[in-house]
């Protein structure tokens, strides 16, 4: 995996509070934690120099967090006796 194709994943799965999807939310989680890791701080030549949006990706990883810690279901599943629903 490249740092351009976690980049596509970063752009794919920013729509998760849009779409209301907890699995975009963590994918964008993964892609995030990726690109956090792989990026460099800053990329200059000699004619210029760019900083990289590292605060903006760590605030929407945090939104991406809480997004699936909201919309995760964590409740028990409770199963019916044999034939009790039907009575």
């Amino acid at each position: 995996m490249t740092l351009a194709d976690i980049e596509a994943d970063l752009l794919d799965y920013a729509d998760f509070e849009q779409v209301g999807s907890v699995s975009r939310a963590q994918s964008f989680v993964t892609a995030a934690n990726r690109w956090l890791i792989l990026k460099a701080d800053s990329a200059s030549n000699q004619s210029s120099s760019m900083t990289i949006g590292k605060n903006y990706v760590s605030d929407m990883l945090k939104r991406a967090q809480a997004f699936v810690t909201a919309n995760s279901s964590t409740g028990s599943v409770s199963f019916l006796q044999p034939g009790s629903f039907f009575r």
